[in-house]
């Protein structure tokens, strides 16, 4: 692709931590490194490493779209197959790079041919996309079963994927209509979570897990709730309105315990807990996940009593989620009062708290906040970054003596170093100051 290079920040400042001027909070260094050498280190690893190598091996310029099953060492392909899942997350990848810190046509190119690769496969309105396409785009998977919802045609997380993509490329090429197409298939796919008879297989507790009628997920809440809060900074729309409401209600008040203060990951269709393996279930990965989105949709909608709650639920995630022998976080408390355990290290959650840690330094000067972003940071430095790789460890055992090495992960990574980057350079540019989002908003 031939990357654009971008100019990193010749400002400096003098010191270390955090200052107080005139009652107001200024943050001079975070990660053990100045706000200046961190956002560079930031612009580094995603314009010189992650887009580069995204081009070489992984964006497929014949078919469009994108191949991620590759050696992550050498970057050599292993397989061609494209999903649906990835198809949405590259598209929104490319479609926010270009809306926020790359206005290069190229870059567009590639969202525009992943758009059109899998708008091809799009469904009637009670169904899924396919799950998984050959290069060329021929359907790998067809329906298993007379039930749409528990079919191998697909799930809810690729519908809402793509409409996540959908709406940040409609604000790309400032284009409604893809909009438009973005909301209807929330719609669509709200309205098939809302049904009775809706089934979803939660495989990442056990394989063998039972099914629920009408089963409510913490992750479908999360996905949905992002996209909404993105397209109504795009837009206001009543109907995308409802759903955020409908998603943060759903978190805060019914999967959120009171027993234990941590997210149930699976409840019932009218919002009690189960009486079987998911009673105290607790998927922290997407716990941590879902709460720096709360956040963020509280300040969108500038609710700061909603972001005091949520603030306070995510530390108490993080906190609970840490290994404290290993370092890192463990994404997935299967029984609570058991104490048990998968230990396994996955990339994404790291680089989730990295970024709720770093959305509650910028909007709060938050010390805890600060301390836990520097430690996770020079974790992830430590044991999932190789200089002489194409790409980042995407996960690995509790040691990290064993790892994956054969996915590129093109969604939480880049938008791990997308919105970071994006909150330094806020801080930088306001002097390292909090930028307290309800200063002046009247709550």
């Amino acid at each position: 692709m031939g990357m654009i290079a971008v100019p990193l920040s010749t400002a400096k400042h003098v010191g270390t931590g955090q200052a107080e001027h005139s009652g107001e909070k200024v943050v001079k260094e975070l990660g053990g490194k100045t706000l200046e050498t961190l956002c560079g280190w930031y612009k580094s690893q995603l314009f010189d490493r992650f887009l580069v190598n995204m081009d070489r091996f992984v964006v497929d310029h014949d078919y469009g779209g994108f191949m991620c099953a590759v050696d992550i060492s050498s970057g050599e392909l292993l397989a061609t197959h494209k999903r649906t899942w990835y198809e949405g997350r590259g598209l929104w990848t490319y479609a926010f790079l270009y809306n926020r810190l790359l206005k290069d046509n190229r870059i567009l190119e590639v969202a525009s041919r992943s758009m059109d690769f899998i708008m091809k496969h799009r469904p009637a309105k009670d169904g899924f996309w396919p799950s998984s396409f050959t290069r060329e785009g021929q359907v790998l998977h067809s329906a298993g079963d007379d039930n749409p919802w528990i079919s191998e045609a697909g799930d809810i997380y690729g519908n809402l994927f793509v409409a996540e993509g959908l709406a940040a490329y409609a604000c790309a090429i400032g284009d409604d209509r893809y909009f438009e197409t973005a909301k209807q298939i929330m719609l669509d796919s709200m309205a098939i979570y809302e049904a009775p008879g809706y089934r979803y297989s939660i495989d990442y507790l056990s394989p063998n897990a039972p099914s629920i009628p009408g089963i409510r997920v913490l992750g479908h809440w999360m996905v949905a709730l992002r996209a909404a809060t993105q397209m109504l900074e795009y837009a206001p729309d009543p109907a995308i309105a409802q759903i955020a409401d409908h998603c943060v209600n759903a978190i805060m008040q019914h999967h959120l315990n009171p027993a234990y203060e941590l997210l149930n990951e699976a409840l019932n269709r009218d919002f009690s807990v189960p009486a079987n393996e998911f009673n105290q279930f607790a998927y922290l990965g997407h716990g941590i996940e879902t709460l720096w989105m709360v956040m963020a949709e509280a300040i969108r909608r500038r609710d700061a009593a909603l972001f005091e709650r949520a603030r306070k639920s995510f530390r108490r995630h993080v906190e609970v989620a840490h290994d404290v022998v290993y370092g890192g976080y463990f994404r997935s408390c299967d029984h609570v009062d058991n104490h048990t355990w998968k230990t396994d290290k996955a990339l994404w959650l790291q680089e989730e708290v990295l970024i709720g840690t770093l959305l509650l330094v910028k909007c709060t000067g938050d010390e805890w906040a600060q301390q836990c972003f520097t430690q996770t940071y020079r974790y992830v430095c430590d044991t999932f970054i190789k200089p002489d790789y194409k790409f980042w460890v995407h996960a690995g055992d509790r040691k990290m003596e064993h790892y994956m090495a054969n996915r590129a992960e093109h969604y939480h990574h880049p938008r791990h170093l997308m919105l970071n980057l994006l909150a330094l350079e806020e801080l930088i540019e306001n002097g390292g100051k909090v930028l307290d989002p309800f200063q002046n908003s009247g709550v």
